[in-house]
């Protein structure tokens, strides 16, 4: 039999315990996101090419080894990219006008990353634009309910908008990327989310 719980009670072991801390994001959920999806790709694209080609089973295995070194190549090779970036854009959370206030960043609303976004753009910090623009949609799809460690995934999926899937991508291909985008294609894929919005 399950018996009601003191909420005062429970509240209070919560608060003096720090268990209602807000969550960490894990430094590998992206990577961990993208080798899954490599490997999903690699596996569907070796299948597809040895049934079409007849290969048999000591070739197919030598492609799939070499696509899989290759894939870990260029993972590594986007993974230094993106920390050689960082490490030359300086701490994000630091320098922000938002964070300047001691705001965690999944306690801003979406109109103040939508401001955010837009104060980064116009003194052209890429880096730092493409996360205040994931904060915008995260915060605009999912409310209160976003989480800090969830992946461009798990946010269309939790939020239910398929149709967003591809804008989305383009955004992790922006931010992922082992090229910076432009200022403008970052102003054309929050116009393109606007209106898928709208």
């Amino acid at each position: 039999m399950n018996a009601a719980a003191d909420r005062a009670l429970v509240e209070r072991i919560l608060a003096e315990t720090g268990v209602d801390r807000v969550p960490v994001p894990p430094q590998a959920s992206y990577l961990g996101e993208l080798f899954r999806a490599a490997q999903q790709a690699l596996l569907d694209a070796i299948l597809r090419g040895g049934r079409m080609l007849s290969l048999p089973p000591r070739v197919l295995e030598g492609i799939a080894w070499g696509l899989a070194a290759l894939a870990v190549l260029l993972i590594v090779r986007a993974v230094v990219s993106r920390l050689r970036r960082r490490g030359r854009a300086g701490t994000v959370e630091g320098d922000g006008a938002v964070a300047a206030l001691g705001i965690p960043a999944a306690a801003r609303d979406a109109a103040a990353w939508r401001a955010e976004l837009e104060r980064r753009l116009a003194e052209g910090r890429i880096a730092e634009a493409l996360e205040a623009l994931w904060w915008w949609l995260a915060r605009s799809l999912a409310g209160d309910r976003v989480e800090p460690d969830w992946t461009s995934r798990d946010l269309v999926a939790r939020a239910r908008r398929q149709d967003l899937r591809d804008l989305v991508r383009r955004l992790d291909a922006f931010t992922y990327g082992p090229r910076q985008p432009g200022i403008d294609d970052l102003r054309s894929l929050v116009g393109r989310l606007e209106q898928a919005l709208a």
